[in-house]
């Protein structure tokens, strides 16, 4: 009878201790790997929908890791993407860190990465980190002006920071994973443009960049962009840089339109053109994002181009 109890008591605690041991699976760093660019999928299969195109060499967060899959976050964005075309790493630093958000209700960020190192501090439920990289399957992280390691199961990245020297948008064409150019082309566009339209009515913020802090116009575009894998840092005059300038008669569905009031930049105001001589865009402080007309008054006065982002068919 006591040997049965002792065997019960080894048993259960060899169950509680298996317990506290597991983890969620640890996180990777993924660069895309094909020149052409590749799908994010909604799914693990080539059958699914395709949330965006990311171009070659995008930096990716791996959250799950399959052998022909990999769960990935690519800005507010996630999906699935084909291991094939991955290349995968358990400690890297990202060229363009991510945000993140402590998802715990207190959560320890430690000198190194594992439980056992020094605590530095203390992080409470919401706050926001910096994401540097990731280091033996944690994420390397800035806090308070303190780097530190936090475990992937208390931090969620919520965006990918701006950078200056992000690389340029390049063209999403057909990769190993994706349907003929010009049919992917066509459906890249009415995927932007239904993407941006969700967001109509979201309030006007100056410097603005998300649906939960509002946007300013560039703020919109870099957002709406950034989901699609293209990089065009916020400022109108900055984003009209990073284009091809092209005419009015130019102009298709996923092009961007720009003004300017009278100011010494290039633009003071930029939209996404979204066919029949209308566009989209966060308009001004009190005005939310809307769908206004190119022959209106004020807009055909002050057009000073287009904008050519993504590839044509």
């Amino acid at each position: 009878m006591k040997r049965s109890l002792k065997i019960l008591i080894c048993a259960a605690a060899l169950i509680v201790l298996a317990i506290f041991s597991c983890s969620a699976d640890a996180v990777e760093a993924g660069t895309v790997n094909a020149e052409s660019g590749l799908r994010l999928r909604t799914a693990a299969s080539t059958s699914a929908g395709t949330v965006s195109i990311l171009p070659n060499g995008s930096e990716v967060i791996i959250t799950e890791a399959g052998a022909e899959w990999c769960k990935v976050s690519c800005g507010s964005a996630e999906g699935y993407m084909s291991t094939e075309y991955l290349t995968r790493a358990d400690t890297a630093a990202f060229e363009t860190p991510y945000t993140g958000k402590v998802t715990a209700s207190v959560v320890n960020l430690r000198a190194e990465a594992n439980t056992t190192s020094t605590v530095l501090g203390q992080l409470v439920e919401n706050s926001e980190v910096v994401i540097l990289g990731v280091s033996g399957g944690w994420y390397h992280v800035l806090a308070n002006d303190v780097e530190g390691f936090i475990h992937p199961d208390y931090v969620v990245p919520t965006a990918v920071m701006s950078s200056d020297d992000a690389a340029p948008a390049s063209e999403a064409a057909a990769s190993a994973d994706a349907v003929p150019a010009s049919s992917d082309v066509s459906d890249l566009r009415e995927r932007l443009i239904a993407f941006a339209k969700q967001y109509i009515g979201t309030r006007y913020t100056y410097g603005g960049r998300s649906p939960s802090t509002g946007f300013d116009c560039s703020g919109f575009v870099y957002y709406v962009f950034k989901n699609f894998g293209y990089t065009l840092n916020p400022g109108a005059s900055t984003q009209m840089d990073k284009v091809t300038v092209i005419k009015k008669a130019e102009l298709v569905p996923g092009d961007l339109v720009f003004f300017n009031n009278g100011t010494a930049r290039r633009a003071s105001h930029v939209g996404i053109y979204i066919g029949n001589n209308q566009f989209i865009h966060a308009v001004s402080p009190g005005n939310p994002v809307t769908i206004s007309s190119l022959d209106g008054g004020y807009y055909s006065r002050c057009f000073v181009g287009g904008g050519r982002v993504l590839p044509t068919a």
